[in-house]
């Protein structure tokens, strides 16, 4: 088996005829001669999994044609979100694609791809945050949840990030580690905010910040689950709704556009922003805003507070004065009583 294999990849293909070709062929080359290359292998070897699943052995190229493609993604509907369906199916276009562009067979089929689900719809309120914050978790789990409300990054890049890629010195965080090609889903540079700055130099972690017992963790969803039902979370409250309460946390603290972009990776940098990083400025807006609601969180959660800086005298003193404020404008503005003449007007509350 693992012969035919090898022959598989390494055989000679050029100009074939779709129906002298076997579509198993063609995705045990996609992976084995370009798999190792993608960024979101794991995922390319998932997807043509379940392509191998649902297509017989002796289909060839010829065989994918659109009715057997609906059928194909009426079969992954069931049991996957659209997203991921529209994401397997794209693999195995990809697969196709690079064999056609390559010469090794004369014609590819065309693969339809299912549109693309809205983005997605929710963000967490100030309390929920609170409220999951404030649940007794892991470490691993806490370090999780700071990295992704510092720096806005999505799941993936929290789990691979490691200590290394802090600089201290120009205080950034790059969040595509080194020998990671760019995709997509951009991975861009940013401010290291100082709650997660005073997070490292209390955990002092050698290799991944996200870890168990030093070890990279794969997958937090186990994890996450247990954390939402014991918050009292509704369902929907996945880890990336973290990421989209900080971009619409910076928008709604004024933000510009380009600052949120460029925090959550939505844009990639070109040839001169690579150098911005070492501008003290770069995404200051971003920087001060999630510096902000972070400080404001801390008034409700204990553990956040030695990480902002804020002490029990501190905040003990902050608490006072808004009361003295707000007992002093209640003072201020006191309200008389009917006169018997006319209504109260504004001019008669003094």
């Amino acid at each position: 088996m693992r012969l035919a294999e090898w022959f598989v990849q390494n055989a000679t293909i050029r100009d074939q005829q779709p129906s002298d070709v076997l579509l198993d062929t063609i995705l045990t080359r996609y992976l084995g001669q370009h798999g190792a290359e993608l960024a979101s292998k794991d995922t390319a070897k998932r997807a043509v999994a379940l392509w191998r699943a649902w297509w017989r052995p002796s289909d060839t190229v010829a065989d994918v044609t659109i009715d057997r493609q609906e059928q194909f993604l009426a079969s992954l509907q069931e049991s996957y979100s659209e997203s991921y369906a529209r994401r397997v199916l794209g693999v195995g276009k990809a697969a196709l694609n690079r064999s056609w562009k390559r010469g090794e067979i004369t014609q590819v089929p065309f693969v339809a791809l299912p549109p693309g689900e809205e983005s997605f719809p929710h963000y967490a309120s100030r309390a929920q945050i609170v409220a999951l914050l404030n649940t007794p978790m892991a470490e691993h789990a806490w370090a999780y949840c700071l990295v992704r409300l510092c720096t806005g990054c999505r799941g993936d890049a929290a789990l691979d990030l490691q200590a290394p890629q802090v600089d201290r010195q120009s205080n950034y965080v790059r969040l595509n580690p080194p020998g990671r090609r760019q995709t997509r889903k951009y991975r861009p540079t940013v401010p290291l905010v100082r709650p997660l700055a005073a997070y490292l130099d209390e955990a002092q972690p050698q290799g991944y910040l996200v870890n168990w017992h030093g070890k990279q963790i794969k997958s937090i969803k186990t994890t996450w689950r247990k954390l939402r039902v014991a918050a009292g979370l509704p369902s929907w409250f996945a880890p990336r709704v973290l990421r989209h309460t900080v971009a619409t946390w910076l928008r709604q603290r004024g933000v510009p556009a380009w600052d949120v972009s460029g925090q959550i990776g939505h844009r990639a940098a070109g040839t001169t922003d690579g150098y911005a990083k070492f501008d003290p400025s770069y995404l200051g807006e971003a920087r001060k805003a999630i510096e902000a609601f972070l400080l404001d969180l801390s008034k409700d959660v204990p553990r956040l507070r030695p990480l902002c800086g804020v002490s029990a005298g501190s905040l003990a003193t902050q608490t006072e004065t808004a009361r003295t404020r707000e007992s002093r404008a209640v003072a201020a503005f006191q309200v008389v009583g009917g006169t018997g003449i006319e209504p109260v007007t504004p001019t008669m509350s003094r």
